[in-house]
């Protein structure tokens, strides 16, 4: 009974060893291990050693499957039913967290209503479930308070029979949804590197030209630090060396270090440094309508018919492109003269013409000014 007792106590301390060992085992990610939501191997209910919990950013097509507006009604008693632009503060949530800034906690499979685990009846001790009205404002009153500093009940309520004491301004269609904005043409850093150095950052070429969004760079920032209705409100976020190398390096990672610091400002980026510089209706184009998306740009087709697929030769006015075709050339066909519809290369005139008759020393028109 002595060594049954004994052999008993040995493979006690074992497994207890074994069990220390393993929670000390920091655990591989894997892609469907228990190692994608635990840093140890043997996790418990006391000690559960979850890892942070990465959530995918809200994409333009989330935002699109959202209603634009959403009639919250289920408190209603002394105030009217608030009308909450869901498609407009989904817009916002780019800047942050994404959806789960108010859906936390989701399921997999799709957004439950607010009130499924906020009832609207609900002990008022427990703060980490509070009740319905409790959850809509601790929603709304963060954001509210970081950028307006007005969070009086007038904004969102209205008495009953009574019209919003503030009504929200209304909001254009397209654009920044904040008035007052004021894009900087460009920011400039002054660096240790190299023994000091410049970096100059075009702002409004990424944003207008090269079609960035906000949030690729100002992730997580919030609203504040651009969106503040005063300088006092205003939040300024400093980053480190590390974190601003890394927004530049979501595009810019083949780039060498002196293509950004320099020993003074750059200069804008201009079309014509590639040799083929722009004219007229291409010059209003964004990047991305020729090179596809901003954060992996590619070199287009010469051939215009990539782009241009529903324009009618009878319809087309020869003249846009600059050169005014005359009478004799007016009607015939585009192959005529560019073989196999590549404009990349010249015209050529041997379809009709004899060897005496070439381009450019016989013009088919005259050039006009755009």
């Amino acid at each position: 009974m002595q060594i049954l007792y004994t052999l008993a106590t040995l493979l006690a301390l074992l497994l207890c060893n074994d069990f220390a060992l393993a929670k000390a085992q920091p655990v591989k990610a894997t892609s469907n291990g228990c190692g994608e939501c635990h840093v140890c191997s043997t996790p418990t209910v006391e000690d559960p050693c979850l890892r942070g919990c990465p959530r995918p950013r809200a994409t333009p097509e989330d935002l699109k499957m959202g209603p634009d507006e959403i009639m919250i009604d289920d408190l209603e008693a002394e105030y009217e039913p608030v009308r909450f632009s869901h498609r407009l503060h989904a817009e916002m949530t780019a800047m942050d967290r994404g959806c789960q800034d108010c859906h936390h906690f989701q399921e997999v499979g799709g957004i439950t209503a607010c009130k499924n685990c906020h009832p609207a009846h609900i002990a008022d001790e427990n703060l980490e479930q509070p009740g319905l009205k409790g959850a809509y404002h601790r929603q709304c009153l963060g954001c509210h308070q970081d950028w307006s500093h007005d969070t009086a009940c007038e904004v969102c309520h209205a008495k009953k029979g009574q019209e919003l004491a503030s009504p929200h301004p209304q909001m254009p269609k397209s654009g920044s949804r904040f008035k007052g904005l004021v894009e900087p043409e460009k920011k400039v850093w002054h660096s240790t590197y190299g023994g000091g150095t410049v970096v100059t950052l075009f702002h409004r070429n990424h944003t207008e030209k090269y079609g960035i969004d906000c949030a690729s760079c100002h992730h997580a920032e919030g609203c504040a630090s651009c969106h503040a209705k005063s300088a006092e409100t205003k939040t300024e976020i400093r980053h480190s060396e590390e974190a601003l190398h890394g927004i530049c390096n979501q595009c810019h990672s083949e780039m060498s270090c002196d293509q950004c610091h320099m020993k003074q400002e750059a200069t804008a980026f201009s079309h014509d440094r590639t040799g083929w510089p722009l004219k007229s209706y291409h010059s209003r184009l964004t990047c991305k309508r020729c090179h596809g998306s901003p954060y992996h740009f590619t070199k287009p087709s010469p051939d215009c018919a990539n782009c241009h697929k529903n324009w009618d030769q009878n319809t087309f006015k020869h003249a846009r492109t600059g050169f005014a075709l005359n009478e004799a050339h007016a009607e015939i066909n585009c192959d005529e003269c560019h073989v196999n519809r590549n404009f990349a290369v010249a015209p050529t005139c041997n379809s009709c013409h004899d060897e005496d008759i070439t381009y450019p020393a016989s013009l088919p028109g005259a050039k006009i000014k755009k």
